[in-house]
């Protein structure tokens, strides 16, 4: 299993060494999302890699196929020209989505979900924390997860267990019934599931990437899970308190759910699907908050529980 999460050295090169400047800039930047990549952070702006930059502080910038015209002016990458590349690479991107040749759609949904719910200023208040998107690995899962998450329930007492969630994307009607459709997913996810090693050892990468992204400041509402206070006496007999990591436990069984977004309520596509004898009733869909994206457990319902409209 190829590992999501950094090594120490390359995150204190983007916490407080040379790299520190790119953390600030996405930081602040509610439309650029950091992702980690192992050996590699990669940024996304609207779903679309506009710069990867590597242990050793490479940066690399857009592909190709963004540069429509061989006349459209290039910007290379460097630490000290950030913002005059991010805003050109920005500019290309938009360029290149207002064309026929868009295709980022669900992943530019990805990307708000990520925001909404770990850097908004209701993060804190979801009950799920973004630890990766477009996380493939072919030894341990068929096909592609759109979001890997983290459920911690905000209402409960917080007690740091967590729950891994794979978290499939679809945007309109016409998602639910193309090749790569509802089933498909959820039978990727059943035989994921049934190996319980794998199931621990990504969890656990995943645990650690979402802790690097919070110690980047990259996600909120998490100081109580990694982390918490102790009361001792000093020398002198009088009671402090300090700060001590704890490690929060996962639990055993992970979860998976549908967000599906801009999904024509009159649509008959989910209903013809969901009718489907040939898979279980248990996958589970969840409602984004209202107009917003946020993610809430109390908004899930399983196949039995959706209400579909009728005409």
């Amino acid at each position: 299993m190829k590992k999501r999460s950094i090594s120490s050295s390359f995150l204190e090169q983007l916490k407080t060494g040379n790299l520190k400047s790119i953390t600030d800039y996405v930081r602040v930047d509610p439309y650029l999302d950091l992702e980690l990549r192992g050996d590699s952070v990669m940024i996304y702006y609207r779903g679309g890699k506009v710069l990867t930059v590597d242990e050793k502080g490479v940066l690399t910038g857009l592909v190709d196929e963004y540069y429509l015209s061989p006349d459209t002016e290039r910007i290379l990458p460097s630490i000290e020209g950030l913002h005059d590349y991010l805003a050109h690479a920005k500019h290309i991107v938009d360029i290149h989505e207002s064309t026929k040749n868009s295709k980022l759609g669900e992943k530019e949904i990805q990307q708000r979900v990520v925001y909404e719910n770990n850097l908004s200023v209701n993060a804190d208040k979801t009950d799920y924390f973004i630890a990766d998107v477009e996380w493939a690995d072919n030894k341990v899962l068929k096909g592609r997860v759109d979001i890997v998450a983290f459920c911690w329930k905000h209402k409960k007492p917080r007690n740091r267990i967590v729950q891994l969630t794979l978290i499939e994307v679809k945007q309109g009607d016409k998602a639910i019934k193309s090749l790569s459709g509802l089933k498909k997913h959820y039978e990727d996810y059943l035989s994921f599931k049934k190996d319980q090693e794998s199931v621990n050892r990504v969890a656990k990468d995943m645990l650690l990437v979402l802790k690097q992204k919070k110690e980047l400041g990259l996600v909120k509402g998490l100081d109580n899970l990694f982390e918490k206070k102790v009361t001792e006496k000093d020398v002198w007999g009088n009671k402090v308190q300090r700060q001590v990591e704890v490690e929060p436990k996962i639990e055993v069984e992970p979860d998976f759910l549908f967000l599906l977004t801009n999904y024509h309520h009159y649509s008959s596509n989910l209903q013809i699907e969901c009718e489907d004898k040939d898979w279980t009733d248990d996958c589970k869909f969840i409602n984004a908050s209202f107009c917003g994206y946020g993610l809430y457990k109390d908004l899930i319902k399983t196949k039995k529980e959706l209400k579909f409209y009728s005409k």
